[in-house]
């Protein structure tokens, strides 16, 4: 059964703003692009179908080497952005963050079956937000501070949780680099921090 990942993307030139203490701005650009590459390989290899969501032209063209389909965002929040990218014919979708850099085709491969066969995925970020959302049909989105919680009670039953590093860990801050980089699944990154 076919099923698609909904990877929502910022430009790749105004991504990672909390690196700027790290980070020149084409590093962080360079970084935000093979971070992203690192996500939609992963959903790729799992069989996912791509729907990028954005409004930067410059991510539509990436996109398009990739494949996926576009979405135009429509600018209303991470929530709409979501919800305008659902498939409406009832195939399993999961929502992916173009940020996790230890995301790998395994854990995709496992979040497909179980979506295709009927229960939902969900993974929480560290910070208590949302990395990984899957289901099929309409969620009522409800991404921010906590939403792991609010999802996890919205989501339809039965459910998995995905707890692993690949689907925990996002790249956010300096720190976040340098704890990924010591990750071996992250040694990857290295050297955007040389």
């Amino acid at each position: 059964m076919n099923a698609t990942a909904v990877i929502p993307l910022k430009g790749f030139d105004v991504a990672k703003g909390r690196l700027a203490p790290s980070l020149a701005p084409h590093q962080r650009s360079s970084l935000a692009r093979a971070i992203a590459d690192h996500v939609v390989l992963a959903c790729i290899d799992a069989g996912f179908d791509l729907t990028i969501v954005t409004r930067d032209s410059s991510v539509a063209e990436w996109a398009a080497e990739h494949e996926a389909s576009v979405v135009t965002d429509p600018m209303q929040g991470l929530d709409a952005a979501c919800a305008a990218a659902l498939p409406a014919d009832g195939t399993p979708w999961i929502i992916v963050h173009g940020d996790l850099p230890l995301l790998d085709d395994a854990t995709m491969h496992r979040a497909r079956l179980a979506i295709s066969a009927g229960t939902a995925v969900i993974a929480p970020s560290r910070d208590g937000g949302t990395n990984l959302l899957g289901s099929t049909g309409r969620v009522q989105f409800s991404y921010g501070p906590g939403s792991f919680h609010r999802h996890l009670a919205a989501i339809p039953r039965p459910f998995r949780v995905f707890a692993g590093m690949e689907s925990i860990v996002e790249l956010d801050t300096p720190a976040d680099l340098k704890a990924a980089i010591g990750v071996p699944s992250g040694r990857w990154l290295a050297p955007f921090l040389s």
